[in-house]
């Protein structure tokens, strides 16, 4: 059972530094020098990290022709949240409400793209989730 919920639970942990971090940062730092220090950090601990897994000098020099162009994307990708989330703090967002009303946006939009891109099917069930969110992003964002 530990072994299926711990990444949840380092998710909500690192979830809730992230957000603070962020709305900390939105209040005066300029945002690309945030992102500099904060991917310098992330790489820092991600480097130390994938050298104490023990894969060592052998290992590393055969995983860096294994990166693909979705590596790429990613990065790109998280380049753009981190920005949105800094902006979307700057424009007045407060914390209790930014985060949900986001995540249920992008719940939508993966929902769409599951079923173009992977097939995945939408089911009433699904879309009735769907649509209790959107009211409560509705409530929350216009109560």
């Amino acid at each position: 059972m530990f072994k299926f919920w711990w990444p949840i639970g380092l998710i909500i942990l690192s979830s809730v530094g992230y957000q603070v971090g962020l709305k900390e940062v939105s209040t005066g730092m300029d945002p690309f020098v945030a992102l500099v220090v904060t991917y310098l950090v992330a790489s820092t601990v991600s480097f130390a990290i994938y050298f104490i897994q023990g894969t060592g000098e052998a290992g590393w020099k055969k995983d860096i022709f294994t990166i693909n162009p979705a590596a790429l994307g990613l990065g790109a990708a998280i380049v753009g949240i981190e920005l949105g989330n800094v902006y979307m703090y700057q424009a007045g967002w407060t914390v209790n409400t930014a985060f949900i009303v986001s995540n249920g946006l992008i719940v939508l939009a993966l929902m769409v793209m599951g079923t173009l891109l992977y097939g995945e099917k939408i089911t009433p069930r699904k879309i009735l989730g769907v649509v209790i969110s959107m009211a409560g992003i509705a409530a929350i964002t216009l109560g």
